[in-house]
């Protein structure tokens, strides 16, 4: 399962990555956006600013017919001769105010130059006449000498200003009124337009700003473009306490970009700027806004995103690149998983299958933990049979095990033995068993008992001394063609023949190993050769090849089973014995506790 594993973890590193990179390109798209909007919205209060001062100006200009009309320079005249101005009341203030209204009306047919209210003022600051503004009339006598506007054009300079009366914002400019040119002015003109709705509006069409003018923290009028929510520009008192502390504000009149409203996948930015003259003290301003679409998430993209965004993505790449890391999943997946499996419930099927012959799993035959969920199926199997006291036989090698290779595979640490084949029985000393080592006890096995419970006895064979004779000098030898070793239970039977000695064992000595209790055992390298020779004898009987069936190989074969089956079963050595299967010499191994 290593692809496959290896393709999850590959498609999740993946997964991960794609969804850092659109958090990310989230982040960035939106410190961009403010960053632009920032920008913008720069541009945007500099044209405001702009068009105000043009706008002042034209205004200013559109005050000069009126400054030379000779019903006003007569009338300032005259009133500002005089210190009674009850004397120039009458015919001269109601030629004023007539010439006043004659020309509003006529700058008002232009739907270019608006006043909502002029006044003529005299030299000493008096109101001689006024148009749409009643203040002033009658007894109350209006003085606006106060005005800094005023004033100035009274010393013949032309001045805007911004004047806050009632909540309301005008826009105001003035220009003197001289009856001699370069003389001293007599009195001055000065008209104020009203900041309202249409005003603001007006100055959004000509910049593509969305502007709104506040008075404290009030806003009364509000222009923007179409696709700009007004409503969003609503200056509150708690948004104008922020703005007072903003140091830009209070030194320069003019804040930076900052944030003034979070909205769902909107922010509204926006510079407040104060409205120069008179209406700064009275804390009157305006504010320039911009909306820039914010992403909360990366679904947000798809919201924002138009038919040429679209357009412009590989979504045939997209598709083949995703169909192809899905097949090559499925691969993976199909050969990690779905084939063995199939493999591992084939084998199942006949292991339940009566017409089968198959008891036991071969988990040599399986990878990864079908292996291990085959040994347990096994393990399973025998712990059942035992609990219901079947005794299922000696376990087959090749049906546990698998088929045994013709060619053993070598350990790296393995020392390589002779191929040459092996003729004669290997010489030993004396007294020793072969493959043992003098003073470390061997496996031991018991004596097989008769019916009676005696000892069995084979006959003498020509090498044992008649009796009453003396023992030979070997008693081991002598015990050996004497006795009969059979291993308990499942051990294998050992039967010399009279006259012949166990292939592998020294001819003048027994092969085997006494223990304490009385109990002979065949040491593993005699037990194997005469299995081999078992083996062998058996092949050739049954018409088989063993013409490359060398001793060398079988005796890896064996030593590699051995070790699987002491893993696995904990024992303490393996027997093996040969049977015919099918027509086949075939070996048993039997684990012994």
């Amino acid at each position: 399962m290593l692809l496959s594993r290896f393709w999850y973890v590959v498609l999740s590193v993946g997964l991960a990555l794609a969804m850092f990179l659109l958090y990310l390109a989230a982040a960035v798209s939106n410190r961009n956006a403010r960053k632009t909007a920032g920008r913008l919205l720069t541009a945007s209060s500099q044209a405001v600013s702009w068009y105000l001062k043009d706008d002042a100006r034209t205004r200013a200009s559109a005050l000069i017919p009126l400054a030379f009309h000779p019903d006003i320079k007569d009338g300032l005249a005259k009133s500002s001769k005089t210190e009674n101005f009850k004397e120039v009341e009458g015919a001269a203030k109601d030629k004023e105010r007539k010439a006043l209204a004659s020309f509003a009306e006529a700058t008002s047919q232009t739907d270019q130059i608006v006043f909502d209210a002029i006044w003529a003022i005299d030299a000493h600051g008096r109101v001689l006449a006024n148009y749409n503004y009643e203040q002033g009339t009658g007894s109350d006598h209006f003085e606006m000498g106060g005005y800094s506007v005023v004033a100035d054009a009274l010393h013949g300079w032309v001045r805007d200003d911004a004047w806050v009366f009632n909540n309301q914002i005008f826009r105001v400019v003035g220009t003197p009124v001289e009856t001699e040119l370069g003389g001293t002015p007599v009195g001055c003109i000065v008209a104020a337009k009203i900041v309202d709705d249409r005003f603001a509006q007006a100055i959004s069409d000509r910049t593509g700003a969305a502007v709104a003018f506040y008075a404290g923290a009030t806003r009364v009028a509000s222009g923007a473009p179409a696709e700009f929510d007004k409503s969003s520009l609503e200056v509150t008192s708690a948004d104008m306490a922020e703005v007072e502390k903003d140091a830009d504000y209070v030194e320069k009149g003019r804040t930076s970009a900052r944030l003034l409203r979070e909205l769902p996948g909107l922010d509204v930015t926006a510079i407040f700027a104060r409205l120069p003259g008179d209406a700064w003290d009275l804390g009157a301003g305006y504010v320039v806004g911009h909306r820039q679409a914010t992403v909360a998430d990366p679904f947000e993209f798809q919201k924002l995103a138009d038919e040429t965004d679209k357009s412009s993505v590989p979504i045939l790449w997209i598709a083949l690149l995703g169909v192809a890391a899905a097949l090559l999943g499925l691969i993976f997946s199909v050969f990690e998983h779905t084939v063995p499996l199939h493999k591992f419930r084939r084998a199942t099927s006949e292991l339940g299958d009566k017409r089968s012959n198959v008891d036991v799993l071969k988990p040599s035959t399986f990878r990864g933990v079908y292996k291990k969920i085959a040994q347990h199926v096994n393990d399973g199997l025998d712990k059942i049979a035992a609990a219901a006291g079947v005794d299922r036989g000696p376990a087959d090698m090749e049906r546990v095990l698998g088929p045994l290779p013709a060619q053993p595979q070598m350990s790296a640490f393995a020392v390589p033995k002779s191929t040459a084949k092996v003729s004669q029985p290997e010489p030993s000393v004396p007294g020793v068993a072969s493959g043992s080592i003098p003073g470390i006890p061997q496996p031991r096995r018991s004596l097989p008992k008769r019916a009676d419970g005696a000892p069995a006895s084979f006959p003498p064979s020509e090498s044992t001394p008649p009796p009453g004779n003396p023992m030979p000098s070997n008693p081991p030898m002598a015990a050996m063609q004497a006795q009969r070793v059979q291993a308990d239970d499942e051990a294998t039977l050992v039967a010399p023949r009279p006259g012949q000695a166990i292939p592998g064992g020294n001819a003048g000595g027994a092969p085997m190993a006494d223990g304490n209790d009385g109990e002979i055992y065949e040491d593993e390298e005699t037990q194997w050769r005469r299995v081999y020779q078992e083996f062998v004898a058996l092949k050739r009987k049954l018409g088989e090849p063993t013409a490359k069936l060398t001793y060398e190989k079988f005796r890896g074969t064996l030593q590699r089973n051995k070790e699987a089956l002491m893993q696995r079963h904990q024992c303490t050595r393996v027997k093996f014995r040969v049977y015919e299967k099918q027509g086949r010499a075939a070996l048993k191994a039997s684990p012994v506790k």
